[in-house]
C-alpha cells in the first residue's frame, strides 16, 4: 500500500507544476489526503504486470519497490503517479484555483478555471493513457526476454550421440 504520495513522486512542486497551480492554491497538507494516496493505490493494484518472479499478487508497487532509479519502468511508474494524482486534483480546481488575485493596492481578474483547465485536464488523461501504454510495453518486453532463459536437456548427447 501507498503510505505517502512522496513515495512515488519527488515532491508536490511536480503535481502543481502540472496543474498549473501555485503553492497557495494546492498547499502540500491538501496534497497529503488519504483521496490522493488512495487514488494511487487503486491505481497501481490496478495496473497489474507480470514480471520476474511472476505472481498472481504482483503490481506497479512490488515492481517499482524493485527498481533502480535509472530503469524506464522506473521513471515511468513515477509519471504515472505524478499524472493519476494530477488528475485527482484537477476534477476540484475550479475551487481552488483563484478567481481575483488582490495585493491590496490593486485587483486583478483570472480565467475562469472551469473553461481554462479543459485543455490542462485532457494533456493530464493524455500523459496518463501514454504512461499507461508505457507500462504495458515494459513488462512485456521483460515477460518476452525472459521466454528465451529457459534451457531443455536434449535426449540425445550430441558430443558422441548416446540416448
Amino acid at each position: 500500500m501507498v503510505d505517502d504520495v512522496l513515495d512515488y513522486i519527488d515532491s508536490y512542486d511536480e503535481v502543481r507544476a502540472v496543474c498549473g497551480l501555485n503553492k497557495q492554491e494546492l498547499p502540500d497538507e491538501t496534497l497529503a489526503l488519504t483521496l490522493y494516496k488512495n487514488k494511487l493505490n487503486l491505481t497501481f493494484l490496478g495496473t497489474v504486470g507480470i514480471y520476474p518472479p511472476a505472481t498472481e499478487d504482483e503490481n506497479l508497487q512490488t515492481i517499482y519497490d524493485r527498481l533502480p532509479e535509472a530503469d524506464e519502468l522506473y521513471m515511468v511508474i513515477q509519471q504515472l503517479a505524478i499524472y493519476t494524482v494530477a488528475d485527482a486534483v484537477l476534477d476540484s480546481v475550479g475551487l481552488r484555483a483563484y478567481k481575483t488575485l488582490a495585493d491590496g493596492k490593486s485587483n486583478i481578474t483570472r480565467f475562469s478555471p472551469e473553461s481554462a483547465y479543459q485543455s490542462v485536464r485532457q494533456a493530464v488523461k493524455e500523459n496518463l493513457s501514454e504512461a499507461r501504454t508505457s507500462i504495458a510495453a515494459l513488462l512485456d518486453e521483460a515477460e518476452e526476454a525472459l521466454e528465451y532463459l529457459t534451457v531443455i536437456a536434449p535426449d540425445v548427447d550430441l558430443v558422441v550421440g548416446d540416448e
